[in-house]
């Protein structure tokens, strides 16, 4: 792993989040990298997006007359909003399941004012506040829609996850048998792959959803459309992933997923990128998409300037002064560097 991101104080590095970036084509092939594409790390969230397809794919979403917001969440790490929760429980109404059905867990809103409500009225949270609770909705969708049980879809050997790994391989070109398969935070499978088979993931992603003539055109088209029509379902409306979307006209595709993995798609151009940042910390993502982005002509000016406030992001002393910011640091080698 090389430097992606400096933390400074007074115009000098204190701290560096060291991470590796790959881009690459729908064939895999590498068109910008920073440390070694061969690098194994795993999908997180930021896997949704494939996992949503095979239950487009099966026709279930058709069959259960999902909408494009619901599509949207089922590839969502949302903040539990009001608005998020009305959706999933949208969607289990639709599949004749209810709230319990859901085996994601559960956790706080990372929406702040919807965790204060809970707080201030003395309230739990509950499945629907989950992070993951559309794309379990949509797991539970195929399950139903195939006659299988409801019961464990969540587990690895349950056909709904076998389904779901084998499009994975298939987007990854990858052996089914050379996956390893994890829990995910939310319980359900998750998978290891080298960071160049993720970044050929998205770019297949994006260019399978333009080609008319592929078998997955109309599965991808809708997952891609669903996002970037309504970027606040896939995360919320102050996250990164929305501002991304939405600064960017739909151009670019993107899902954030856990201990600091980022993925995206440019649509126009048909190149798939991932980005991990090796300590996890997620502050040190989002100013290195933008870098990256920048690096390869991704982002058009007027779109750059509108996500400025995510590419150098200010640190605050306990008097709300800024003392320092955290930003690209691409050629930075050590501590204690001036960066002014």
């Amino acid at each position: 792993m090389k430097p992606l991101v400096a933390v400074t104080r007074n115009g000098y590095i204190e701290s560096l989040h060291w991470g590796l970036v790959c881009a690459a084509d729908a064939d895999g092939k590498v068109v910008f990298a920073i440390g070694d594409s061969e690098t194994k790390m795993f999908f997180r969230s930021s896997a949704k997006p494939i996992q949503a397809i095979p239950m487009i794919q099966a026709g279930a979403a058709s069959a259960y007359g999902f909408t494009a917001e619901e599509i949207a969440l089922a590839c969502a790490s949302h903040t539990g909003t009001p608005s998020h929760q009305k959706v999933t429980a949208s969607m289990l109404a639709k599949i004749g399941l209810v709230e319990e059905n859901l085996h994601c867990g559960i956790m706080r809103p990372y929406d702040e004012e919807e965790d204060r409500r809970l707080l201030t009225e003395r309230l739990e949270p509950s499945l629907l506040h989950c992070s993951c609770s559309g794309k379990h909705a949509a797991m539970l969708a195929l399950a139903k829609y195939r006659g299988h049980s409801v019961d464990n879809y969540h587990q690895s050997e349950h056909p709904v996850q076998q389904e779901i790994i084998q499009m994975v391989a298939r987007f990854a070109n990858e052996d089914q048998a050379n996956i390893t398969v994890a829990t995910d935070g939310c319980g359900a499978p998750i998978y290891l792959l080298p960071a160049r088979k993720i970044a050929m993931s998205y770019a297949r992603l994006v260019q399978w959803a333009q080609n008319e003539h592929h078998q997955l055109h109309e599965a991808c088209r809708t997952v891609v459309q669903s996002m970037t029509a309504h970027p606040e379902m896939v995360s919320g409306e102050k996250e990164f992933c929305a501002a991304l979307m939405r600064n960017t006209g739909g151009r670019i595709v993107a899902k954030v997923g856990a201990e600091a993995v980022y993925c995206l798609g440019i649509r126009d151009r048909h190149i798939g990128i991932c980005v991990k940042i090796g300590d996890g910390n997620e502050r040190a993502v989002y100013p290195a998409v933008l870098q990256v982005l920048r690096e390869l002509g991704g982002l058009k000016d007027d779109e750059f300037s509108r996500l400025e406030e995510w590419y150098h992001i200010p640190v605050l002393n306990n008097l709300g002064q800024r003392v320092g910011e955290i930003r690209p640091a691409l050629g930075a080698v050590r501590l204690g560097l001036s960066v002014s």
